[in-house]
């Protein structure tokens, strides 16, 4: 499972959430995070805020939660440092995943620890973000 983090492709949560009745008082982009589940509301967030479903990413402190009472509590005004919303999630098989990352022609670079400053900048800015972090690994083996 994985999240499209790098789409322009996005929902005003206040519109989305009064089609179920509540009123939204705060200015949230919702992205759209793949076409899997696309009804399932994910976010990613710094680690040091947690819901009832929350799971840990990675050891660079960001998490993941997908809970009703997330949103009760971003409504409440307790909110993490940095999250991103998304409706949806992507996802491969392994012979899918195996074909885009090692086939003839790969489909994918890899970023294997990205920074912080890359994975929280806007997500039509993320794709140059993550080149340039990668190029400076890279060449900064040889310099």
């Amino acid at each position: 499972m994985g999240l499209m983090m790098n789409s322009g492709n996005m929902y005003d949560m206040g519109q989305l959430l009064s089609q179920k009745g509540i009123n939204w008082p705060y200015d949230t982009h919702v992205y759209i995070g793949g076409e899997y589940s696309p009804t399932c509301l994910i976010m990613l967030h710094t680690d040091e805020w947690y819901s009832s479903n929350t799971m840990p990413v990675d050891n660079k402190n960001f998490a993941i939660s997908s809970d009703g009472f997330m949103l009760e509590k971003l409504e409440m005004g307790d909110i993490p440092s940095w999250y991103q919303i998304f409706l949806g999630t992507s996802g491969w098989t392994p012979e899918e995943l195996k074909q885009d990352l090692k086939g003839d022609k790969p489909k994918w670079l890899l970023l294997a620890n990205p920074s912080f400053e890359t994975i929280t900048c806007e997500p039509l800015r993320i794709w140059n973000a993550a080149v340039r972090e990668l190029s400076t690994d890279v060449f900064s083996n040889y310099f």
